[in-house]
């Protein structure tokens, strides 16, 4: 089980190291081919669409992660069918809502009304490959998943590249770069679930009820979770400009090394719980969340001390001052991480009220703790927000999985 489980985070972590490289490449071609200003509206743009991505998707990627453990293979097709049914009819909601509010919401976000009008769009266009992706994760293809996963990022950096260097068409050819990487991959899934046999399933509507039920309580917790990642770039915009927030971006991109790890190996790690759990062999699940919970404080300490040659290399003159924001938000994704590993128990349990009222209360003192450090410290005030949210995050979750699931360290 050990060595199942390295192998599989050797591999996750190889995938995402490979597609974590495209911010890093595409930093310093933005930086030269686009304004700051125009830097600062992708990032908003991209943090919108995050924001929208829950309502569109209500979670279902999260859904069939569980389900495929509980369900019979012809019932889990059909299960991920009606799925993506409901996500298409959030769509359609959510696109005429934005459509005809656009104005309002341009006002409100400083962002021209036609981006407003494409972000239900842009967000769908993520739900089928994160379907898919969640498909290869919990059947073990890891083959597959890597194949599909960085196919799509070398595509998105492809078009990207081409877009903005060659025709330079400005943060345009990014956002063209990224959803018309988005657009084919969807269309690739869905011819793929349909030779899967996917779509040859009678139709039901009988899973409405358990995937409204699991993913509608998730919604308040992701978009909670984006509210947590992203709002201190709305706050770093509003007080200062978005120049700083292209710095701070640059500085969460290095900090966020940490998280690769972790994620890579929470992607490999949780199908395995979630099979651990159903055959009830807890000592094994606690053995390894003990290891894991000592790689992620080896790995931010690793990380910490070789960030100065991840700067050199990766980072421009330009952007060496945001290095000032690094350790905060280390620290902070040390704790997201750790966080990561107790969180499986909530989902494995369905306990996602609890789940989405400890983020939704997360994200409100995140909010509180972004404007009052940033008026008293700057833009480093936003990235001590973050650290002290997402130890809070660990400390409560850790609490209630001991409480409710009798288990620790």
């Amino acid at each position: 089980m050990l060595k199942k489980l390295s192998v599989h985070i050797l591999s996750y972590g190889g995938i995402n190291a490979f597609k974590s490289l495209v911010p890093f490449l595409m930093l310093p071609i933005l930086t030269r081919y686009i304004t700051p200003k125009e830097y600062g509206n992708l990032s908003l743009i991209e943090t919108s669409v995050l924001f929208v991505f829950p309502f569109i998707s209500l979670n279902i990627h999260s859904a069939i992660n569980v389900e495929y453990f509980k369900l019979e293979y012809n019932e889990f097709k059909k299960y991920v069918v009606n799925a993506l049914f409901l996500s298409f009819v959030s769509f359609i909601i959510f696109f005429f809502v934005f459509f005809i509010f656009s104005n309002n919401i341009s006002d409100l976000i400083h962002l021209a009304p036609i981006w407003i009008q494409l972000l239900a769009f842009f967000a769908f266009l993520r739900v089928f490959s994160s379907v898919m992706l969640v498909i290869f994760q919990v059947s073990g293809q890891v083959k597959n998943y890597a194949l599909f996963s960085l196919s799509q990022t070398v595509l998105d950096f492809v078009l990207s590249y081409y877009l903005v260097v060659i025709l330079k068409e400005g943060f345009i050819g990014r956002i063209e770069g990224v959803y018309g990487a988005f657009f084919i991959y969807t269309i690739i899934s869905i011819f793929i679930l349909y030779k899967m046999d996917y779509f040859k399933k009678t139709f039901t509507l009988k899973y409405t009820k358990d995937i409204l039920n699991f993913g509608v309580p998730l919604i308040l917790h992701s978009v909670s979770g984006v509210v947590l990642a992203m709002s201190d770039r709305y706050f770093i915009s509003y007080f200062y400009d978005n120049s700083k927030v292209g710095l701070y971006t640059a500085a969460y991109q290095v900090s966020a090394i940490l998280l690769l790890i972790s994620l890579s190996a929470n992607q490999a790690w949780s199908p395995m719980f979630m099979n651990l759990m159903k055959q009830k062999n807890f000592g094994m699940v606690n053995k390894i969340i003990k290891i894991l919970f000592i790689l992620f404080i080896v790995s931010a300490i690793v990380v910490y001390f070789v960030k100065g040659i991840i700067y050199h290399y990766f980072i421009g003159e330009k952007f060496q001052i945001s290095l000032e924001y690094f350790s905060p938000l280390l620290i902070g994704f040390l704790f997201q991480s750790l966080y990561f590993l107790y969180t499986n128990y909530l989902f494995y349990y369905k306990k996602t009220k609890i789940l989405s009222m400890i983020t939704f209360f997360g994200a409100i003192l995140n909010l509180i703790l972004n404007y009052i450090l940033i008026k008293k410290l700057g833009v480093i005030g936003v990235a001590y927000a973050t650290a002290v949210t997402y130890a809070l995050y660990f400390i409560i979750v850790i609490t209630i999985v001991y409480i409710k699931v009798k288990v620790f360290l």
